[in-house]
């Protein structure tokens, strides 16, 4: 599969359900990491990219607010991320969340989660904080 350059939001495929239940695929990519991650309400996670690191987060409980732009450019995009859906985080895309409500999610990452791997992989940036959240939830559509 070729996997998208822009942020996604990613098709669920059900892959087989029956009386004892269902199998839900929320990710179909090699991967090296699958972390449980629990969010506060008004809490901003993210704010960097990665060099060659990408997630597929998919949120169990909650919702929350997903900005996104090309590193090179100022053209910020949007999307609600609602309970039930998986995002797509390419590398080399600056990318923040704000969490409104409470909010977990599984998170699939491309690379190991120490923090060696990680650190070296992810460039840190100030794109959503809390002085701009009220201006970039007008600006770009959230609520």
């Amino acid at each position: 599969m070729n996997l998208p350059k822009k942020s996604t939001v990613f098709k669920n495929v059900q892959r087989d359900q029956d009386s004892r239940g269902g199998i839900l695929s929320i990710v179909d990519e090699p991967v090296e990491n699958v972390s449980i991650i629990t969010c506060t309400p008004g809490s901003i996670r993210s704010n960097h990219y990665h060099h060659k690191d990408f997630h597929f987060m998919y949120v169990v409980e909650g919702d929350f607010d997903y900005f996104f732009k090309e590193v090179d450019t100022g053209d910020v995009c949007y999307n609600r991320v609602k309970v039930g859906e998986t995002i797509f985080t390419p590398p080399n895309e600056v990318h923040a969340c704000y969490f409104p409500n409470a909010t977990t999610l599984i998170v699939s990452s491309k690379n190991p989660r120490d923090q060696e791997t990680y650190e070296s992989d992810t460039v840190r940036v100030e794109f959503i904080t809390e002085s701009n959240i009220a201006t970039m939830l007008a600006t770009h559509g959230g609520n």
